[in-house]
């Protein structure tokens, strides 16, 4: 068995990402990483009587290009008996409507399409895509240089949750896995070479048109060359360790915030949506910050706030809880809002 298969059944099996009759939504891009993936997850829907389900995006980013990628996922879809999803959106049109980058574009576009997949499946749903452990370092690094916080740090998680656009309508939440993150690139590559599986290459990774391939392509080759050879092994290493606090962290942060919180006193409306939720005041004062933060944002995740809250917006709302300026508010993204008044602090 080559080294990449063996990582990513042992990466499967030490955090449980698929059980017997899972069904797996992949991400099929072409690419090394998604065609390793594919290909030994087709080894173990054998075993574990999966059912795969190859999704593809053309982002419409490489005209004659991502059309080519797209007939290669295609006809290898169809060499094993499967059909795979093909998805076409215009990612740069999608930017510029959104007002974000390509990139972030493009991503929206991939997720879209495969929690789409998902809720069309039913049953017992996977949504795999191929990071891996190379991605995981570049992603750390990338955080570092944004000045992140130590749940940043953390890196990619070997499987996190991602609501449906169809949520408010009935929807599901589904679970997204990476059985790639402790694989290496070069692993990949030849397990490709001795498959001969013939991934496709985008020429793009080569040139430094992002951010995350200027530090791909240049700092961490430079950072290697001169200052630590295992530069990589390292990032991974530390993310690890960061993932282990993180998640002690929010075991303490979810019993501290039930703890805190007043339900009766929450606002929902008439579906039983909750769209504010009441802490109790002195309770979130007395906390550490580091636990105050964490409550605070699991407050807001509770009421559909889960990104773009800043370090900024979390020392304002510090400083009206702990009385130290006049105010009562604080405004966070989006419209949401964090009161204090009457000896609870309201999230909404």
């Amino acid at each position: 068995m080559l080294k990449a298969e063996k990582q990513i059944r042992e990466t499967i099996c030490a955090h449980n990402l698929i059980v017997e009759g899972d069904h797996i939504v992949i991400g099929l891009s072409g690419g090394p990483d998604s065609v390793c993936l594919f290909h030994v997850l087709l080894k173990m829907a054998e075993e574990m009587k999966l059912t795969l389900h190859p999704v593809h995006i053309n982002h419409r980013f490489r005209p004659g290009a991502a059309e080519a990628d797209q007939a290669y996922v295609e006809a290898l879809s169809q060499k094993y008996g499967l059909t795979a999803r093909v998805f076409t959106v215009d990612c740069n049109a999608l930017a510029e409507e959104l007002g974000m980058t390509s990139e972030e574009a493009g991503r929206k576009a991939r997720y879209d399409a495969f929690l789409q997949v998902a809720e069309e499946i039913g049953g017992s749903v996977k949504i795999a895509v191929a990071h891996n452990a190379n991605d995981q370092a570049e992603t750390v690094l990338f955080r570092i240089l944004r000045g992140t916080g130590m749940d940043g740090i953390a890196g990619m998680a070997y499987e996190r949750e991602e609501r449906s656009n169809a949520a408010d309508a009935g929807g599901r939440t589904f679970c997204i896995i990476r059985p790639l993150l402790d694989t290496w690139r070069e692993d990949v590559e030849e397990y490709c070479a001795e498959m001969k599986l013939d991934p496709v290459t985008d020429h793009t990774n080569n040139e430094e048109l992002y951010a995350r391939n200027k530090i791909r392509l240049d700092l961490i080759p430079y950072i290697e060359e001169k200052y630590n050879s295992n530069f990589q092994e390292g990032l991974v290493r530390m993310a690890k360790i960061a993932a282990a606090d993180k998640d002690f962290f929010w075991t303490e942060t979810v019993q501290a915030y039930e703890r805190l919180r007043a339900p009766t006193a929450d606002t929902a409306d008439s579906a039983g949506v909750v769209f504010a939720v009441a802490l109790d005041w002195r309770g979130l004062a007395e906390c550490h910050e580091a636990l105050r933060h964490r409550i605070i944002l699991k407050a807001f995740s509770d009421v559909g706030l889960e990104k773009d809250i800043t370090a900024e917006r979390l020392e304002a709302a510090d400083k009206i809880i702990l009385g130290r300026v006049g105010g009562k508010t604080v405004e966070f993204p989006h419209g949401h809002t964090l009161s204090v008044g009457k000896g609870v602090v309201e999230i909404s």
